[in-house]
Protein backbone atom coordinates (compact mmCIF):
# COMPACT_ATOMS: atom_id res chain seq x y z
CA UNK A 1 0.00 0.00 0.00
CA UNK A 2 1.51 3.35 -1.00
CA UNK A 3 1.25 6.71 0.82
CA UNK A 4 -1.63 7.85 -1.36
CA UNK A 5 -3.68 4.81 -0.39
CA UNK A 6 -2.93 5.38 3.31
CA UNK A 7 -4.02 9.01 3.10
CA UNK A 8 -7.25 8.03 1.30
CA UNK A 9 -7.98 5.34 3.88
CA UNK A 10 -7.36 7.76 6.74
CA UNK A 11 -9.63 10.40 5.20
CA UNK A 12 -12.38 7.83 4.59
CA UNK A 13 -12.11 6.61 8.17
CA UNK A 14 -12.43 10.11 9.53
CA UNK A 15 -15.47 10.76 7.33
CA UNK A 16 -17.15 7.55 8.49
CA UNK A 17 -16.40 8.42 12.12
CA UNK A 18 -17.84 11.94 11.65
CA UNK A 19 -20.97 10.59 9.99
CA UNK A 20 -21.39 7.99 12.73
CA UNK A 21 -21.15 10.72 15.36
CA UNK A 22 -23.96 12.57 13.64
CA UNK A 23 -26.34 9.57 13.60
CA UNK A 24 -27.94 10.29 17.04
CA UNK A 25 -28.64 13.86 15.90
CA UNK A 26 -30.20 12.58 12.66
CA UNK A 27 -32.30 10.08 14.63
CA UNK A 28 -33.45 12.87 16.93
CA UNK A 29 -34.42 15.08 13.99
CA UNK A 30 -36.29 12.20 12.30
CA UNK A 31 -38.15 11.49 15.57
CA UNK A 32 -39.05 15.17 15.91
CA UNK A 33 -40.39 15.29 12.34
CA UNK A 34 -42.38 12.10 12.93
CA UNK A 35 -43.74 13.48 16.20
CA UNK A 36 -44.87 16.71 14.51
CA UNK A 37 -46.46 14.69 11.72
CA UNK A 38 -48.31 12.52 14.28
CA UNK A 39 -49.50 15.63 16.16
CA UNK A 40 -50.72 17.20 12.93
CA UNK A 41 -52.59 14.01 12.06
CA UNK A 42 -54.16 13.87 15.56
CA UNK A 43 -55.19 17.53 15.32
CA UNK A 44 -56.69 17.04 11.88
CA UNK A 45 -58.61 13.98 13.10
CA UNK A 46 -59.89 15.87 16.18
CA UNK A 47 -61.05 18.74 13.96
CA UNK A 48 -62.82 16.31 11.65
CA UNK A 49 -64.52 14.53 14.56
CA UNK A 50 -65.71 17.85 15.98
CA UNK A 51 -67.08 18.85 12.58
CA UNK A 52 -69.00 15.57 12.21
CA UNK A 53 -70.45 15.67 15.74
CA UNK A 54 -71.59 19.29 15.32
CA UNK A 55 -73.25 18.30 12.05
CA UNK A 56 -74.94 15.30 13.68
CA UNK A 57 -76.98 17.43 16.09
CA UNK A 58 -77.36 21.19 16.51
CA UNK A 59 -78.57 20.69 20.11
CA UNK A 60 -76.26 21.06 23.11
CA UNK A 61 -77.61 19.65 26.36
CA UNK A 62 -74.23 19.83 28.14
CA UNK A 63 -74.83 23.54 28.81
CA UNK A 64 -78.45 22.92 29.86
CA UNK A 65 -77.27 20.29 32.34
CA UNK A 66 -74.73 22.68 33.86
CA UNK A 67 -77.27 25.50 34.15
CA UNK A 68 -79.93 23.24 35.67
CA UNK A 69 -77.74 21.47 38.24
CA UNK A 70 -76.45 24.91 39.31
CA UNK A 71 -79.98 25.69 40.55
CA UNK A 72 -79.89 22.73 42.91
CA UNK A 73 -79.57 23.42 46.61
CA UNK A 74 -76.80 21.27 48.05
CA UNK A 75 -78.18 17.98 49.38
CA UNK A 76 -81.62 18.25 47.79
CA UNK A 77 -83.04 15.47 45.63
CA UNK A 78 -81.42 12.74 47.70
CA UNK A 79 -84.84 11.30 48.47
CA UNK A 80 -85.19 10.33 44.79
CA UNK A 81 -81.74 8.71 44.62
CA UNK A 82 -82.55 6.75 47.80
CA UNK A 83 -85.97 5.56 46.62
CA UNK A 84 -86.61 1.88 45.91
CA UNK A 85 -88.05 2.56 42.45
CA UNK A 86 -84.98 4.56 41.39
CA UNK A 87 -82.55 1.89 42.61
CA UNK A 88 -84.54 -0.84 40.86
CA UNK A 89 -84.22 1.22 37.67
CA UNK A 90 -80.53 1.84 38.29
CA UNK A 91 -79.77 -1.86 38.72
CA UNK A 92 -81.91 -2.96 35.78
CA UNK A 93 -84.76 -4.58 37.68
CA UNK A 94 -86.96 -2.10 35.79
CA UNK A 95 -85.87 -0.70 32.43
CA UNK A 96 -88.17 2.33 32.50
CA UNK A 97 -89.04 4.81 35.25
CA UNK A 98 -91.65 7.56 34.86
CA UNK A 99 -91.40 10.60 37.15
CA UNK A 100 -94.42 12.86 36.95
CA UNK A 101 -95.26 16.09 38.72
CA UNK A 102 -97.11 19.37 38.39
CA UNK A 103 -95.37 22.45 36.92
CA UNK A 104 -92.96 23.92 39.46
CA UNK A 105 -92.46 20.66 41.36
CA UNK A 106 -88.76 20.62 40.46
CA UNK A 107 -88.74 17.89 37.80
CA UNK A 108 -85.93 19.42 35.72
CA UNK A 109 -83.65 19.96 38.71
CA UNK A 110 -84.28 16.36 39.82
CA UNK A 111 -83.47 15.17 36.30
CA UNK A 112 -80.17 17.07 36.51
CA UNK A 113 -79.50 15.47 39.92
CA UNK A 114 -79.95 12.03 38.36
CA UNK A 115 -77.62 12.90 35.46
CA UNK A 116 -74.99 14.28 37.85
CA UNK A 117 -75.25 11.15 40.01
CA UNK A 118 -74.85 8.84 37.01
CA UNK A 119 -71.85 10.75 35.68
CA UNK A 120 -69.96 10.96 38.97
CA UNK A 121 -70.62 7.62 40.66
CA UNK A 122 -67.60 5.31 40.92
CA UNK A 123 -68.14 2.77 38.13
CA UNK A 124 -66.25 1.58 35.09
CA UNK A 125 -67.37 4.40 32.79
CA UNK A 126 -66.05 2.94 29.54
CA UNK A 127 -68.73 0.22 29.76
CA UNK A 128 -71.57 2.61 30.63
CA UNK A 129 -73.21 5.25 28.43
CA UNK A 130 -75.15 8.28 29.63
CA UNK A 131 -77.27 10.81 27.72
CA UNK A 132 -79.86 13.41 28.65
CA UNK A 133 -82.54 15.30 26.71
CA UNK A 134 -84.08 18.51 28.04
CA UNK A 135 -87.28 19.14 26.11
CA UNK A 136 -88.35 22.75 25.90
CA UNK A 137 -91.67 24.11 24.64
CA UNK A 138 -89.94 27.23 23.30
CA UNK A 139 -87.52 25.18 21.19
CA UNK A 140 -89.99 22.83 19.52
CA UNK A 141 -88.97 23.88 16.02
CA UNK A 142 -85.39 22.77 16.61
CA UNK A 143 -86.17 19.85 18.91
CA UNK A 144 -87.26 17.46 16.20
CA UNK A 145 -87.06 13.73 17.00
CA UNK A 146 -83.96 13.16 14.86
CA UNK A 147 -82.16 16.10 16.50
CA UNK A 148 -83.05 14.93 20.01
CA UNK A 149 -81.87 11.36 19.45
CA UNK A 150 -78.80 12.65 17.61
CA UNK A 151 -77.95 14.76 20.68
CA UNK A 152 -77.91 11.51 22.65
CA UNK A 153 -75.51 10.01 20.08
CA UNK A 154 -73.15 12.98 20.50
CA UNK A 155 -73.14 12.56 24.29
CA UNK A 156 -72.46 8.84 23.99
CA UNK A 157 -69.68 9.30 21.44
CA UNK A 158 -67.96 12.40 22.81
CA UNK A 159 -66.37 10.92 25.99
CA UNK A 160 -64.50 8.42 23.80
CA UNK A 161 -61.03 9.31 22.54
CA UNK A 162 -61.17 6.63 19.86
CA UNK A 163 -61.78 7.30 16.17
CA UNK A 164 -65.43 7.75 15.23
CA UNK A 165 -67.28 4.54 14.45
CA UNK A 166 -67.61 3.56 10.81
CA UNK A 167 -71.42 3.79 10.79
CA UNK A 168 -71.31 7.50 11.70
CA UNK A 169 -68.63 8.35 9.15
CA UNK A 170 -70.56 6.36 6.55
CA UNK A 171 -73.74 8.36 7.29
CA UNK A 172 -71.72 11.59 7.10
CA UNK A 173 -70.31 10.64 3.68
CA UNK A 174 -73.78 9.59 2.50
CA UNK A 175 -74.94 13.16 3.15
CA UNK A 176 -72.18 14.62 0.99
CA UNK A 177 -69.90 15.24 3.98
CA UNK A 178 -72.52 17.17 5.92
CA UNK A 179 -74.19 19.14 3.16
CA UNK A 180 -77.60 17.56 3.90
CA UNK A 181 -79.23 16.56 7.21
CA UNK A 182 -79.39 12.97 8.53
CA UNK A 183 -82.78 11.23 8.56
CA UNK A 184 -84.47 9.60 11.55
CA UNK A 185 -83.41 6.21 10.19
CA UNK A 186 -79.79 7.40 9.94
CA UNK A 187 -79.83 8.57 13.56
CA UNK A 188 -81.34 5.32 14.82
CA UNK A 189 -78.51 3.43 13.07
CA UNK A 190 -75.88 5.67 14.67
CA UNK A 191 -77.52 5.44 18.13
CA UNK A 192 -77.75 1.66 18.08
CA UNK A 193 -74.20 1.34 16.79
CA UNK A 194 -72.96 3.72 19.51
CA UNK A 195 -74.61 1.68 22.27
CA UNK A 196 -74.17 -1.91 21.15
CA UNK A 197 -70.80 -2.48 22.87
CA UNK A 198 -71.83 -0.88 26.17
CA UNK A 199 -73.06 -2.87 29.15
CA UNK A 200 -75.66 -0.26 30.12
CA UNK A 201 -76.97 2.96 28.56
CA UNK A 202 -78.83 5.41 30.81
CA UNK A 203 -81.16 7.77 28.96
CA UNK A 204 -82.80 10.63 30.91
CA UNK A 205 -85.57 12.60 29.16
CA UNK A 206 -86.83 15.68 30.97
CA UNK A 207 -90.18 17.38 30.29
CA UNK A 208 -91.37 14.96 27.63
CA UNK A 209 -94.71 16.81 27.74
CA UNK A 210 -93.05 19.93 26.27
CA UNK A 211 -92.27 18.23 22.94
CA UNK A 212 -94.68 18.69 20.06
CA UNK A 213 -97.26 15.85 19.95
CA UNK A 214 -95.70 14.42 16.78
CA UNK A 215 -92.14 14.48 18.15
CA UNK A 216 -93.32 13.02 21.45
CA UNK A 217 -95.09 10.12 19.79
CA UNK A 218 -92.12 9.26 17.57
CA UNK A 219 -89.84 9.26 20.63
CA UNK A 220 -92.25 7.17 22.72
CA UNK A 221 -92.61 4.62 19.92
CA UNK A 222 -88.82 4.30 19.76
CA UNK A 223 -88.46 4.17 23.54
CA UNK A 224 -90.59 1.01 23.47
CA UNK A 225 -88.03 -0.76 21.28
CA UNK A 226 -84.81 0.59 22.80
CA UNK A 227 -81.89 -1.87 22.83
CA UNK A 228 -82.00 -4.31 25.75
CA UNK A 229 -79.04 -2.65 27.48
CA UNK A 230 -80.91 0.67 27.77
CA UNK A 231 -82.52 2.24 30.86
CA UNK A 232 -85.01 5.08 30.34
CA UNK A 233 -86.06 7.70 32.92
CA UNK A 234 -88.72 10.20 31.86
CA UNK A 235 -90.08 13.28 33.65
CA UNK A 236 -93.40 14.77 32.62
CA UNK A 237 -96.46 16.59 33.81
CA UNK A 238 -99.31 14.19 34.71
CA UNK A 239 -100.91 14.19 31.25
CA UNK A 240 -103.07 11.12 30.59
CA UNK A 241 -101.97 10.58 26.99
CA UNK A 242 -98.33 10.40 28.17
CA UNK A 243 -98.71 8.48 31.43
CA UNK A 244 -100.86 5.90 29.59
CA UNK A 245 -97.82 5.06 27.47
CA UNK A 246 -95.91 4.13 30.65
CA UNK A 247 -98.77 2.40 32.49
CA UNK A 248 -96.76 -0.80 33.00
CA UNK A 249 -93.65 1.00 34.33
CA UNK A 250 -93.00 2.15 37.91
CA UNK A 251 -94.04 5.77 38.49
CA UNK A 252 -92.70 8.25 41.04
CA UNK A 253 -94.77 11.28 41.99
CA UNK A 254 -92.55 14.38 42.04
CA UNK A 255 -93.55 16.79 44.81
CA UNK A 256 -91.65 19.35 46.83
CA UNK A 257 -89.99 17.24 49.51
CA UNK A 258 -90.25 18.71 53.06
CA UNK A 259 -86.58 17.93 53.69
CA UNK A 260 -85.58 19.70 50.47
CA UNK A 261 -87.72 22.70 51.38
CA UNK A 262 -86.05 22.88 54.77
CA UNK A 263 -82.61 22.95 53.11
CA UNK A 264 -83.78 25.61 50.66
CA UNK A 265 -85.22 27.82 53.41
CA UNK A 266 -82.06 27.45 55.52
CA UNK A 267 -79.95 28.50 52.53
CA UNK A 268 -82.13 31.54 51.81
CA UNK A 269 -82.03 32.63 55.45
CA UNK A 270 -78.25 32.18 55.61
CA UNK A 271 -77.92 34.37 52.52
CA UNK A 272 -79.94 37.23 54.00
CA UNK A 273 -78.23 38.93 56.94
CA UNK A 274 -81.31 40.83 58.02
CA UNK A 275 -83.53 37.74 58.05
CA UNK A 276 -80.79 35.70 59.67
CA UNK A 277 -80.69 38.27 62.48
CA UNK A 278 -84.44 37.98 63.04
CA UNK A 279 -84.25 34.18 63.17
CA UNK A 280 -81.32 34.27 65.57
CA UNK A 281 -83.23 36.57 67.94
CA UNK A 282 -86.44 34.52 67.74
CA UNK A 283 -85.56 30.84 68.06
CA UNK A 284 -89.00 29.60 66.98
CA UNK A 285 -89.21 31.80 63.87
CA UNK A 286 -87.25 29.44 61.60
CA UNK A 287 -89.57 26.56 62.47
CA UNK A 288 -92.60 28.76 61.84
CA UNK A 289 -91.25 29.86 58.44
CA UNK A 290 -90.55 26.26 57.47
CA UNK A 291 -93.99 25.08 58.56
CA UNK A 292 -95.84 27.82 56.67
CA UNK A 293 -93.76 27.46 53.46
CA UNK A 294 -94.28 23.69 53.37
CA UNK A 295 -98.02 24.16 53.94
CA UNK A 296 -98.25 26.73 51.12
CA UNK A 297 -95.99 24.87 48.69
CA UNK A 298 -98.66 22.29 47.80
CA UNK A 299 -96.11 20.07 46.07
CA UNK A 300 -94.35 22.91 44.22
Amino acid sequence: MNITDLNTSSTLGKAIKADTARLPLIDERVSTIAHHADNQQVNEEATRQKEILEWLSPLNFFTTQQDTIARREEGTGQWLLDSTDFNHWLSGVDRTLCCRGIPGAGKSVLASVVVDFLRTRPVKHDSIGMAVIYCNFNERDQQKPENLLAACCVQLIQPSQHPLREVLTEVYRKHDSGKTRPTWEDIVRVFEDSTKNLDTVYLVVDALDECSPNTRQILINYFKVLPANSRLLVTTRPIDEITREFFDSPTIEIRADPGDLKKYIASRIAGNRRLEGYVRDASSLKADIHEKVVAKADGM
